[in-house]
C-alpha cells in the first residue's frame, strides 16, 4: 500500500475540521483527501457512496464506515496504536458505536460548534484586516 484515498464529506464542518486535523498529521502512507462528489472522486471511484466515510487503497481495497475510521487511524504515525487496540475484540463495539454516534450526528455537531463549512468560509471573507500601523509613543517597547 503506497497511498490511501479518504473521501469525506465536505458539506459537513466536523468532517471539514477533521480533513484539516488530517492534513497536519503525520502519517505512514500519504493520505489524499478528496470531498465526496467532487469531480476527482467520481472520476477514480464512481461506485462508491458519498453519504459515509470511504478510504481506499491503491491495492483497491476499500473501507466503509467505522472500517474506514480504524483504517485512517492505522494511516497515522501518532494514532496507529490506537487503532490496534480499537479494532481488537474487546474494544471494537465500543468503536463502532462512537463512530455511529459521530456520524449520525455530525451535522448538529456542526451546528452546534458552529462549524458550517461553507458559511464559514463565506464569513471569513468578509473579515478586513488592518494594515498594522504604529506610530510614535504606541509602539511597545522591547525593554519595558
Amino acid at each position: 500500500m503506497q497511498e490511501l484515498y479518504i473521501i469525506y464529506d465536505s458539506r459537513c464542518g466536523v468532517c471539514c475540521q477533521i480533513k484539516s486535523w488530517l492534513e497536519r498529521e503525520p502519517s505512514y502512507v500519504p493520505l489524499r483527501l478528496l470531498p465526496s462528489g467532487s469531480t476527482d472522486a467520481l472520476r477514480l471511484f464512481p461506485r462508491i457512496p458519498r453519504e459515509d466515510l470511504v478510504v481506499v487503497a491503491d491495492t483497491g481495497e476499500a473501507w466503509y464506515g467505522d472500517n474506514a475510521f480504524l483504517v485512517t487511524l492505522w494511516a497515522l504515525k501518532t494514532y496507529r496504536r490506537w487503532a490496534m487496540r480499537l479494532s481488537a475484540p474487546a474494544l471494537r463495539p465500543l468503536a463502532r458505536r462512537a463512530y455511529a454516534a459521530l456520524s449520525s450526528g455530525r451535522f448538529v455537531i456542526s451546528q452546534l460548534l458552529r462549524l458550517d463549512s461553507k458559511r464559514l468560509a463565506e464569513q471569513l471573507q468578509t473579515v478586513v484586516v488592518p494594515a498594522c500601523e504604529l506610530r510614535g509613543n504606541d509602539a511597545w517597547k522591547l525593554d519595558q
